[in-house]
Formats: C-alpha cells, structure tokens, sequence
C-alpha cells in the first residue's frame, strides 16, 4: 500500500472520528437549546461527508497511473486542506460566530485557507486515477 493511500485512510478515518465526536457536542447543545449551533452543525455535518469522501478517494486511488510521489501529495494537500476546512468550522462554533462570512471571523479565513490545498490535491488524485484507467 502506497503512503498516499495510508495518508488517505488515516484521514478519512481521523475526520470522519472528530464527525462523531461533534456529535456528542450537538446532543449536548440540543439538551439546552432548540436547535445546535450553526457552525457546530456544519463542523458535524462537513467531517462525516469529508471522512467518507477521503475514504472514497483512498479506494480510487488504487486504479491510479501516476507515481507513489505524487499520490503521496495529492492526498496530503487533499487531507490538510480538508483538515483546515474543518478546523475553521470548529473554531467558528466555538467562538459563537453566526456568520463567518459577514464578521470576517479568524474560523472562515482558516477554512478558506485549505480551498487551494484540496483543489490541487483533489486535481492530482483525480489526473492520475484518469490516468490509470
């Protein structure tokens, strides 16, 4: 198994974890509120997608016609930017942010800094798995 796939695997599997344990946190809010917070929702919501996600790309990735060098970037760009996107969710929940985008919060710029870091390495995984088939 190449490194990138491991990379993959493992971080599908850490995201799609910090999903659930999310989960917990909204059971908890949900006890004390109609409704959970909003970035808490989405921070749930966007791990549980992403982890699957990653763990989807770990299973292309085994039809890929490019080298072990650049599998291993691609799916490191593509968890790191993951990890990112997430993070700035999770700090927007935890700084009671309502909208990220208007206040401009320090959680928005953190997720929009891993946009050019899933682009590219979701580009490279995706070139080569068009390229092995």
């Amino acid at each position: 198994m190449h490194t990138g796939t491991r990379i993959l695997i493992l971080g599908g599997m850490g995201i799609a974890a910090c999903g659930f344990l999310l989960g917990i946190g909204m059971i908890a809010a949900r006890a004390r509120a109609a409704r959970a917070p909003r970035y808490l929702l989405a921070a749930h919501l966007a791990a549980l997608i992403q982890g699957g996600l990653l763990l989807g790309v770990a299973a292309a990735v085994r039809f890929s016609g490019v080298g072990a060098a650049p599998e291993t970037a691609g799916a490191a760009l593509l968890v790191g930017g993951v990890v990112l996107f997430d993070l700035g969710l999770v700090w927007n929940w935890i700084q009671g942010v309502q909208d990220g985008f208007g206040e401009k919060s320090p959680g928005n710029k953190i997720s929009a800094a891993g946009t050019p870091f899933v682009l590219v390495g979701f580009a490279i995984l995706f070139w080569g798995v068009i390229a092995g088939l």
